[in-house]
């Protein structure tokens, strides 16, 4: 187990490139992995994965040198424990609001007196190849802990949220956020872009790394690269299926005619 892989990773890169996944095929994370994605996020809120396909999600992304982060269903310490186990190199918390909420994500990950996380680390500990008090001494640190602001009352609350001891990065839910405001769909719509931009300005003003999810567009990814995005997620690998498949496709019926 490479304790705080990820946090190196923002250490000695200006940006950080990843991928979503969430189909049940771990041949996927490895393949992406193997493509040169810095992070894979594994999607456990939005899809039907279970406890042993994120495992095996994990293990394919860091064998292949890939980091992998999952996205929890939930910001409930019972949920988020077993997640732990696995030994992913990152969570993100959903739906952070407060700053007591980014309290309560990050105390889920710590051991007591730091937090409320309970001991059982399974394959955090490499199965016990890795002694306890080993693994007790960088535990707390292993896990990349980042809180997706997507309501614009994280967004009201930004300054406070990134005050949290613990806190590592921030990720924007531009849909979610879009939906808060009564926008959604329209996540460009200029007041959701401006809840982006306050989100992104904090992050920079407080050194914490900042990300979002983005269509794998020039003019999308250059507005997120110009607010100071320290990393990027591009599309789940059923788009990158949808966008391949079809381009050949069309590519293919343009030759015929």
């Amino acid at each position: 187990m490479d304790a705080g892989k990820l946090r190196k990773r923002f250490q000695s890169r200006e940006l950080v490139i990843g991928t979503h996944v969430r189909s049940q095929d771990p041949c996927i994370s490895e393949l992406l992995a193997g493509i040169g994605y810095d992070v894979l996020w594994i999607e456990n809120e939005h899809s039907n994965l279970d406890k042993y396909q994120t495992t095996l999600h994990i293990i394919a992304a860091q064998a292949a040198g890939a980091s992998a982060v999952v996205r929890l269903p939930w910001n409930d310490p019972v949920l988020v424990k077993p997640i732990l186990e696995l030994a992913p190199d990152g969570v993100v918390f959903p739906m952070i609001k407060t700053a007591e909420e980014a309290q309560k994500a990050v105390a889920a990950c710590r051991y007591p007196p730091r937090g409320v996380r309970g001991m059982g680390p399974i394959r955090a500990n490499n199965y016990g190849l890795i002694d306890n008090v080993a693994y007790l001494a960088t535990a707390d640190e292993q896990i990349f802990k980042i809180m997706q602001i997507e309501h614009v009352h994280g967004v009201e609350n930004i300054d406070s949220i990134l005050e949290v001891n613990g806190v590592d990065a921030v990720v924007v839910g531009q849909f979610d956020l879009a939906a808060s405001l009564g926008l959604l769909p329209d996540v460009e719509n200029p007041k959701n872009m401006e809840m982006i931009r306050r989100v992104f300005s904090a992050c920079v003003a407080k050194g914490v790394p900042c990300g979002i999810s983005s269509p794998p567009n020039a003019d999308s990814l250059e507005i997120y690269l110009k607010m100071g995005a320290r990393f990027l997620f591009m599309c789940y690998e059923y788009d990158w299926i949808r966008m391949g498949a079809s381009s050949a496709l069309h590519l293919l019926k343009g030759l015929l005619k």
